[in-house]
């Protein structure tokens, strides 16, 4: 239930068309039309900002699906253990080569902003 509901766009996406119902505009008191109450426009990825819903987010989690059939019915007993994770990582492979009209899915600032190679245990964190 609750992940085909989070499938068009996200989890703040999906819970954000309260806003939109006009009985809520009214108790709440954002005090405006409801034309003026923001849409839920999904813009938790990179540089993409489609609404809820859309055929691009609804395509890139049925390709996940269809990946995780297809990791049950052929897949080794060992990655169908492991199929949610790889499914997920295969969505991921999806989003960050695609993009929309030129805007990536994915931001990849940090990751080339990171070092080639890093020690991870040369850093203290002071917690103990």
């Amino acid at each position: 239930g609750t992940g085909m509901k989070y499938w068009g766009g996200g989890v703040v996406c999906a819970e954000m068309g309260w806003k939109e119902h006009a009985q809520v505009v009214d108790s709440v008191g954002f005090g405006m039309p409801v034309s003026n109450v923001p849409s839920a426009i999904c813009s938790g990825s990179a540089q993409v900002a489609l609404p809820y819903g859309s055929t691009e987010y609804i395509a890139l989690g049925f390709s996940v699906l269809v990946f995780l059939v297809v990791i049950e019915l052929f897949g080794s007993t060992f990655m169908k253990n492991c199929n949610v994770i790889l499914a997920l990582l295969f969505g991921y492979f999806v989003a960050g080569v695609s993009n929309y009209e030129g805007l990536p899915y994915v931001d990849t600032s940090k990751i080339e902003a990171a070092p080639v190679v890093d020690f991870l245990w040369t850093q203290w964190f002071g917690i103990g």
